[in-house]
C-alpha cells in the first residue's frame, strides 16, 4: 500500500478515543499519532515495508477495520 493511499484510508475521519494496534501498543490520541507516523514515512530513506511508522500505521488501519466490522 502507498503512502498517498493510506493518507486517503485514514485522514479525515473520526476514530475513538483509544484504538489497540497491537497487544503492547495502544493509540491515545489519534490525530497526533497519524500526524507523527506520516512525517516519519515521508522521511524515510530506506524500504518502506521496513520503516516502523508504515508497520504502525498499517497495524492502526487493520485495527480500524476490525472495529467497523464488529
Amino acid at each position: 500500500m502507498e503512502i498517498e493511499e493510506l493518507k486517503r484510508t485514514l485522514l479525515g475521519r473520526t476514530y475513538p478515543e483509544k484504538v489497540k494496534i497491537s497487544e503492547d501498543q495502544t493509540v491515545v490520541d489519534v490525530p497526533l499519532f497519524l500526524k507523527v507516523q506520516f512525517i516519519e514515512v515521508e522521511k524515510w530513506q530506506k524500504d518502506l515495508h521496513k520503516c516502523p511508522a508504515y508497520v504502525r500505521l498499517l497495524k492502526f488501519k487493520k485495527a480500524i477495520e476490525e472495529l467497523e466490522n464488529q
